[in-house]
């Protein structure tokens, strides 16, 4: 990832909080509910990887307002 002129928030953190946020979303919304859980936590991971970019600006937001505290 380019470093973002627009937060002071390195791309790594954001990645992390956006790939975060979606595990949560998705382990809250009870994906895969007949699935074991072995194999239910191997598609959540496959979710998070091909979805975390959906996420990118609530994550920064995120991060924003926290360091603001």
């Amino acid at each position: 990832m380019m470093p973002d002129k627009q937060s002071p928030i390195p791309d790594e953190e954001i990645e992390a909080e956006a790939r975060a946020m979606v595990r949560d979303m998705i382990q809250r919304s009870r994906w895969y509910p007949g699935l074991p859980e072995e194999e239910r936590n191997r598609r959540i991971e496959e979710d998070v990887e091909l979805n975390w970019p959906l996420m990118l600006a609530d994550a920064r937001k995120r991060l924003e307002q926290r360091k603001k505290r």
